[in-house]
């Protein structure tokens, strides 16, 4: 066979192979800031899912991945009940009853704790309110974040008038307030505190730092932790490229790569290896939570919370009530 010929045939078998290998589609998707936009983008490419845009917006979207179920139903207009793909293996607390949405790991509500002494060994989210914890404990404003969602679940368990008492309670405290988990996280390490509230994420950092945090998953002996599952969902109107890349979503594989690349995102399946300072969420006792009335809860509590610690003061001539929720 002449040079010629030989090219010739090199690009037909080139052209063909590019040919076999149809483009993937383009899913334009938004991303909550606190969750882990690149890892995602990055998996679905490398298992041929989808080619993922990020938008900024929601409103421009086709999949949307939120921080938790309340912040998707935010979304309501544009949730379609019963697109989600089943989600093979994950305890039924952690899904939506209506298939609006696939759970996708989920992240807990910690205590972060210095390896130093502390006068009181906090495990429950009551003990921020312990006054042998004043002046050592830091948390991000209960107002912002994931503090909404926080307040709204315990006031969901315990009831609004103890959820409000534990936030008056931990003013009372003078907390160091900061802007973030991350800068909790930083405030326990370097030892300008000795006790923070932060997400489970910020708390695998912490545990493999060379602080060595260790990380509480709050009031295991009681009715639970805060441990809210992140949502995804399809839109109205997106494409099949949406679809494909939701059901990658729910599945196992999906799990295990997005809990390895992105520590602090807890497992809703067992068997899934997790870092030092994780536990599955399928090992936890959790706070029993209704989408709904949680979503409803935050919409209702979130101009208050923006406002604490005013509106949470003590009652002129009432002496406070015992640190429980």
């Amino acid at each position: 066979m002449g040079r010629l010929q030989t090219a010739a045939l090199a690009c037909a078998l080139a052209a063909g192979c590019a040919r076999s290998a149809p483009a993937l589609p383009e899913v334009k998707v938004h991303v909550a800031p606190d969750l882990p936009a690149d890892v995602l983008r990055d998996a679905a490419a490398r298992f041929g899912i989808a080619r993922v845009t990020l938008v900024a917006r929601a409103e421009d979207a086709e999949v949307v991945w939120a921080s938790d179920p309340a912040a998707l139903l935010a979304l309501e207009s544009r949730l379609v009940p019963g697109s989600a793909p089943d989600s093979a293996g994950v305890d039924a607390r952690f899904g939506d009853p209506a298939r609006r949405f696939v759970p996708v790991g989920a992240r807990a509500r910690v205590l972060l704790l210095a390896r130093g002494p502390l006068p009181e060994q906090p495990r429950s989210y009551r003990d921020l309110a312990d006054r042998r914890l004043r002046g050592r404990i830091v948390l991000a404003h209960p107002g912002r974040g994931a503090g909404p969602v926080t307040v709204a679940a315990l006031a969901l368990t315990y009831g609004e008038p103890s959820a409000r008492r534990l936030l008056r309670l931990l003013a009372r405290n003078e907390p160091l307030v900061v802007g973030s988990d991350a800068e909790v996280r930083v405030a326990v390490a370097t030892g300008r505190a000795g006790v923070g509230l932060a997400g489970s994420q910020d708390g695998a950092a912490g545990a493999a730092s060379a602080a060595a945090l260790q990380v509480v998953y709050p009031d295991q002996g009681g009715r639970g932790a805060v441990v809210l599952p992140t949502a995804a969902a399809a839109l109205a109107g997106a494409g099949p490229g949406a679809a494909a890349l939701l059901a990658w979503l729910a599945s196992e594989r999906a799990e295990a790569v997005l809990v390895a690349r992105a520590p602090g995102l807890l497992p809703l399946r067992g068997g899934v290896p997790v870092p030092v300072g994780v536990e599955p969420a399928t090992n936890l006792v959790a706070l029993p939570l209704d989408w709904e009335a949680l979503a409803d809860e935050v919409q209702r509590l979130r101009s208050s919370l923006e406002r604490w610690p005013e509106g949470f003061e003590d009652a002129p001539g009432v002496a406070p009530p015992a640190a429980r929720p």
